[in-house]
Order: structure tokens, then C-alpha cells, then sequence
């Protein structure tokens, strides 16, 4: 039976894009296997009671040079495994080591697949919705549009245990919805981070998928088991606010966000170009202000 340790591990710069390794030696790559092995155990954990791999068609969107996908190296022999990522470095490493029996696919920033709708019977997206920002509605529905009639998405949000370390500031549910900081963050330092609350992925994510199962606190996440529901929907209505007044108040708030990153970036910019670092900020900040300003006159 293959193995995820008998197979060559990816270079250091590709295998720590997924997950901060603390070093390039064996210490390194045992962190390495350890996380991919433990991930595997929390996904076959939230699957619904019965459910088994045995011939399905399954996808690891942003799955880098396959740290969770090494693990269904077995699986693959009986089903069929795909990853997707944005890295054309990571997916290159995937093809000329463990394809097959896996497959990998590189994909844009942006949507669609090359897939075909309905077409796998399991998605999961670790640590992807937690950077994705003006796209995140888009690539939701890309995932719903590719799954089969109940099909399963494993998607993980950052929220509570995330709070200091991103927006350093102690966590209040009641002000975070879908909170969006650091939006000008390379991709290769992470991208956008997006700050999520149960209710708003509920409210939300919940209007084309159903909960079947959530892990409160897994990596410092929270992942979420759900499932496809049969409607279609847009990007708008996904979006749009729902009555919860909630809503408001994390918009508000997330624009006291967006303001203090302005200052901090013309702080360490200062007289050296500021206005041109923090124009993108300005303009979400804008953009923000007048979506507020519309739907106050509602």
C-alpha cells in the first residue's frame, strides 16, 4: 500500500506555503507529515456516518504541492483525487512526484475550474475562504457548481481564535461578520485575511449548502461539513445582507478596521510614497462607505 512517507517530499519554499514549518531538516518534514496526516483524520472525522471514499471523485482546492492530498494515496487507487492551487510551482513539484495516482490541475485567482458542473462528489477547501476577499462569493459558488446534486464541501473560516493575531484586537462576535483585512498582502505571504463569525457563515454560506457537521477548533479554524443544496444562486444574493442587525455592524465596524490599517501603512510609509501604498485601502474603504450609505436608504 503507498504511503505518504515513502514518497519524495516537496522543496522547503513549496512545502512551507501550506503550513509554517519550523525548519528544512527531518524536524521540518515531520511537522510536515504530521500536519497533513492529522488534517486527513479531521476530514474522514466530519464526513457524515456511513460515508466512504471507495470510488468517489474528490477535490483539494488550494491543496499546494499536496500535503493532505500524499495521504489518499491509497484511496486514489480506488477512486479519483484532484488538487487545485493557484501555485504553478506547487501543482509542477504534484505532477512529477505523485501523479499518479493522484491528479492536479493549476488554476487562476479567479474562477472558473476546468471542470465540469456536477462532476466530484467531495471538495474540501482548507485555509482558502480564510484569504479569499472580493472573490470568496465567486469561489463558493464555483465549488457548489462542480459538486453533485448532495454533494460534500469541507470549508474552514477563521473567527475566534484568530481575532489578536489579525486584527489585534480581543474577538466580539457581534462585530465581525465577513471582515476583510490586509488586503494588500502578496500571495506569497498569505494574501487578504478574512475574519468570519458562525452567524454570518450560517446566515450565508448557508443559502447553498446545508451544516451537516462542524469542528469548532481545528488549527486555530473552525471547519464546516456541508452540503449541497439544489438551488441556484448568484453572487449578489449569496452576499446580500440578511436581517440579522448584525450585518451593519460588522460593516461598520470592518470600516474602523480598514482605517486603522490606512494609518498604520502611512505611519511606516511616511514620506516615502504613502499615498500610492495605500490607494487600494482608500478605495475599498470608499467603496465600503457608499455600500453602507445605499442600504441605510433602503
Amino acid at each position: 500500500m503507498p504511503e505518504s512517507r515513502d514518497r519524495p517530499y516537496p522543496p522547503f519554499d513549496l512545502a512551507t506555503r501550506t503550513i509554517a514549518l519550523p525548519s528544512d531538516d527531518m524536524e521540518g518534514y515531520l511537522a510536515y507529515e504530521f500536519g497533513g496526516a492529522s488534517t486527513k483524520s479531521e476530514l474522514l472525522r466530519l464526513l457524515p456516518p456511513g460515508t466512504t471514499l471507495e470510488g468517489l471523485r474528490v477535490l483539494d482546492f488550494g491543496c499546494g504541492a499536496g500535503r493532505t492530498l500524499r495521504h489518499f494515496l491509497e484511496e486514489a487507487g480506488d477512486g479519483e483525487f484532484w488538487g487545485a492551487d493557484i501555485d504553478a510551482g506547487s501543482i509542477a513539484w504534484l505532477h512529477g512526484n505523485l501523479c499518479p495516482p493522484l491528479n492536479a490541475v493549476h488554476c487562476d485567482v479567479d474562477p472558473p475550474l476546468a471542470f465540469e458542473s456536477e462532476s466530484f462528489d467531495l471538495a474540501w477547501a482548507i485555509s482558502v475562504f480564510t484569504h479569499l476577499g472580493a472573490n470568496s462569493a465567486a469561489w463558493l459558488l464555483e465549488l457548489h457548481r462542480i459538486l453533485r446534486p448532495g454533494g460534500l464541501l469541507m470549508a474552514s473560516y477563521m473567527g475566534e481564535w484568530n481575532s489578536e493575531r489579525v486584527a489585534s484586537e480581543p474577538w466580539d462576535e457581534g462585530r465581525i461578520g465577513m471582515n476583510m483585512l490586509r488586503h494588500n498582502n502578496p500571495w506569497d505571504l498569505g494574501g487578504p485575511m478574512i475574519l468570519m463569525s458562525d452567524w454570518w457563515v450560517r446566515e450565508h454560506w448557508g443559502r447553498a449548502f446545508e451544516v451537516v457537521a462542524t469542528s469548532p477548533w481545528v488549527h486555530n479554524q473552525t471547519w464546516l461539513m456541508l452540503r449541497k443544496k439544489d438551488v441556484v444562486i448568484t453572487q449578489e444574493e449569496l452576499l446580500t445582507p440578511g436581517d440579522d442587525p448584525r450585518e451593519w455592524t460588522a460593516l461598520r465596524h470592518n470600516l474602523v478596521q480598514l482605517q486603522r490599517e490606512i494609518e498604520a501603512v502611512q505611519r511606516t510609509y511616511e514620506g516615502s510614497g504613502s499615498w500610492r501604498a495605500t490607494r487600494p485601502l482608500r478605495a475599498l474603504k470608499s467603496r465600503l462607505e457608499r455600500w453602507l450609505s445605499r442600504a441605510s436608504a433602503r
